[in-house]
């Protein structure tokens, strides 16, 4: 059951970013992504998107809500270097602060985390909570390589990684019995 438990968190996260790299996504239907800030910054010359304030990130049924979210964009595959606020691909993405992220049955939360490309990575640091249903992890740091599935969540320096799962309940009785 522990297993699978994991392979569900990793599943939960790989969903949320689980298009090609090029076409980064917060929910598995993909579609138009709708922001809110308090504060938006755009570096031309750095290709970075800045995001400050009760930022908060919606698209279908995913949610990715932070204190701070920064974008960097690739150069546009277009003939035109100069095409303005946020063009070109998504190659990272950093949200620092109450980062949380949020779908029907799922969420993540950690102090930040990085989405990275090219790695096909996203990483959660700083107390750690991932829960699906009643199913509960935490650790300090969580890392998933979302193109071959790969979870590890790993603890703080002396602790232990945590956590509670629910087994689904059986309509039959256990007798005791072992069942092959």
């Amino acid at each position: 059951k522990a297993a699978a438990l994991l392979i569900a968190i990793g599943a939960f996260v790989a969903g949320a970013l689980t298009t090609s790299p090029a076409n980064a996504q917060l929910s598995e239907g993909g579609g138009p992504v709708s922001y809110s800030a308090n504060t938006l910054e755009y570096f031309d010359s750095e290709r970075r998107l800045v995001l400050t304030g009760n930022v908060d990130i919606v698209q279908n049924d995913a949610r990715l809500r932070a204190n701070r979210i920064t974008l960097f964009f690739s150069e546009s595959t277009g003939g035109n270097q100069s095409q303005g606020l946020a063009s070109g691909d998504i190659e990272r993405m950093i949200a620092e602060g109450e980062v949380y992220y949020v779908r029907p049955t799922q969420s993540a939360r950690g102090n930040r985390a990085v989405y990275a490309v090219r790695d096909d990575s996203v990483t959660f640091t700083g107390n750690v909570v991932i829960a699906s249903d009643e199913n509960v992890i935490r650790g300090e740091t969580l890392v998933l390589n979302i193109s071959n599935r790969r979870t590890v969540i790993r603890p703080g320096e002396g602790g232990r990684v945590r956590g509670v799962f629910v087994p689904q309940q059986n309509t039959q009785q256990n007798s005791g019995q072992r069942t092959p």
